[in-house]
């Protein structure tokens, strides 16, 4: 039995086949019951931030703002694995560690909502690469973005 097979799935029924429609993409991290992450990129340039998504995050400002639509180019890039084979929920019965919960989640042009969230552990081996993909891009997309608006806001 493979590691994914221990997760228990609630599929979703999609009609998107690929990212090409995606308009939003959210990207949300908890753990053990705190925000960590929070990121959400439209097809506008329009780009809210929250946290580092690290276990001990201690940045809790939201940073709302406009920029190029470069960011969201590079996440909607990496998102049609994840759009083909992860969308539902899937928890990891044998978490292990602080209690994790990933949301992913995409709105298409034509506002349908997409949605792949994990529940795992820290000390779990959590979701498949597809899914670490879009998180870890979109962290990196949207870094000096974000590291612009918390150097403007201390300035203010």
């Amino acid at each position: 039995m493979g590691f994914f097979d221990r997760f228990k799935s609630k599929p979703a029924a999609t009609t998107v086949s690929s990212a090409h429609s995606v308009a939003r993409i959210m990207v949300m991290l908890e753990c053990d019951g705190d925000q960590v992450l929070f990121i959400l990129l439209t097809d506008d340039g329009t780009i809210n931030r929250m946290g580092t998504g690290a276990e001990d995050n201690r940045e809790h400002d939201l940073y709302i703002g406009v920029s190029d639509a470069a960011a969201f180019q590079a996440v909607r890039g990496v998102c049609s694995p994840v759009i083909d084979g992860w969308i539902g929920g899937f928890g990891d019965p044998e978490a292990a560690g602080k209690p994790c919960k990933l949301l992913v989640g995409f709105q298409t042009s034509a506002g349908e909502e997409l949605l792949s969230q994990w529940e795992y552990g820290t000390e779990s081996k959590g979701p498949p690469t597809e899914v670490i993909a879009v998180v870890k891009q979109a962290v990196q997309a949207t870094a000096d973005w974000y590291a612009e608006q918390k150097t403007l806001s201390a300035d203010g």
